[in-house]
C-alpha cells in the first residue's frame, strides 16, 4: 500500500503573508488540524493546531501574527505518493510530525497524510474482513501513532 492509495488530495493552503487566524478559520471551516503553506506553488512550510496554541501561549496575537513567522519550515519533510505506508509512519515517528506533505517529482504539493489517516487505514485493514490484511503495515501505522502520542503526552 503507498501513501498515494490514503492521501487526501484536497490540500488546504495558506500562503505565508495570511495570519494564524485566517488558518484557523480554514482549519475550522474544513474540520482539518493543519494547513500546508505555499509560496505560489512552492511549499514554504505547515501550520498545525499545536503552532496555534504555541503563538497563543507565547502572547501572539493570531489576528496580526502572520504565518511566515510562526508556522513549521525548519526540516520540513515530504514524501511522493509511491512512498510505502509503512516508511511513511516510520518518518513521522522518527520526525515527531503527525502531517506530512505528499508532493510529485517537481516538487508541488499534491496532497497530505496524517498519523489519524494512518491509523483509520489500519485498523480498516485489520477489521475490514479483508482476505489477506497487511499485517505488517498495519502495525507499523498503530505503532507509529502510539509512539507520537506517547511523545506528546512526554511534551517531546
Amino acid at each position: 500500500m503507498q501513501v498515494g492509495d490514503i492521501m487526501h488530495t484536497d490540500v488546504k493552503t495558506a500562503s505565508p503573508n495570511d495570519t494564524f487566524a485566517d488558518v484557523a478559520k480554514i482549519m475550522h471551516r474544513h474540520g482539518i488540524s493543519s494547513v500546508v503553506v505555499l509560496d505560489g506553488a512552492k511549499l514554504r512550510g505547515i501550520v498545525t493546531e499545536r503552532d496555534i496554541v504555541n503563538l497563543v501561549a507565547a502572547g501572539g496575537d493570531p489576528h496580526t501574527v502572520r504565518v511566515e513567522h510562526g508556522m513549521t519550515r525548519r526540516d520540513l519533510v515530504t514524501v511522493s505518493p509511491k512512498t510505502d505506508i509503512a516508511e511513511a509512519a516510520e518518518l513521522m515517528v522518527a520526525r515527531n510530525i503527525r502531517h506530512l506533505p505528499v508532493a510529485d517529482t517537481r516538487g508541488r504539493v499534491v496532497g497530505i497524510i496524517s498519523i489519524r489517516d494512518l491509523t483509520r487505514w489500519a485498523a480498516e485493514e485489520l477489521s475490514g474482513g479483508h482476505e489477506m490484511p497487511d499485517i505488517a503495515r498495519s502495525h507499523k501505522a498503530l505503532r507509529a501513532a502510539n509512539e507520537l502520542a506517547k511523545k506528546r503526552r512526554r511534551g517531546a
